[in-house]
């Protein structure tokens, strides 16, 4: 017996086929042989790549979430509810007076207002609270292997492995969130060098 796949079936069919392990893992390696000559072309150093890419492999968790992401399953209302709320507002009232002489200073020198800093900090990381339990590292690895929004994650992942070279922060170390980004206001790498 003989079947015939229309073409949206055989494409379908196709995209199971790329996503079985072994596929993605011989074309994983291939990726990221590829990736590690780019950063060396860039004057990453071998130790700074070997410490960051040695054991690297990608996160399904992370590719999860990046289907998931609140801003396309939930309305602007349903959000701003959920992350704006009575407590978050006292307490960046109150950090904004603690913090009042060092916010000022930053504000004069980038020319963003204060109470934006304030607010975003307490949007992203709840002060603090929750910076990101990922590594940067595989989460833009795992993001720019992905191939959605791989010249961005591509980017961004080169810019990580340059923070690293420059000795900002060990490998282990950098932790942040499911998309790469990092620290107190969730910066993405190529944020951070700018």
């Amino acid at each position: 017996m003989v079947f015939r796949l229309s073409g949206v079936a055989a494409a379908a069919l196709a995209g199971l086929l790329v996503a079985t392990p072994a596929f993605a893992a011989a074309d994983f390696g291939a990726w990221l042989s590829d990736l590690k000559a780019e950063a060396r072309a860039q004057g990453i150093s071998d130790r700074t790549i070997e410490a960051a890419l040695g054991r690297t492999a990608p996160i399904p968790r992370v590719i999860e979430l990046d289907r998931r992401q609140p801003e396309g399953t939930i309305t602007f209302d349903q959000y701003v509810t959920r992350v704006i709320n009575d407590r978050r507002v006292r307490q960046g009232r109150e950090l904004y007076q603690k913090h009042r002489a060092v916010l000022e200073r930053v504000g004069r020198q980038f020319g963003v207002q204060p109470r934006f800093i304030v607010a975003l900090w307490g949007i992203e990381t709840d002060f603090g609270r929750n910076t990101g339990g990922f590594s940067v590292v595989d989460a833009l690895v795992t993001l720019a292997h992905d191939g959605r929004r791989s010249a961005y994650f591509r980017k961004e992942l080169l810019a990580a492995l340059r923070i690293l070279e420059d000795g900002h922060i060990a490998p282990e170390k950098m932790r942040g969130s499911w998309a790469g980004a990092m620290g107190q206001s969730q910066f993405m790498p190529s944020s951070f060098l700018k």
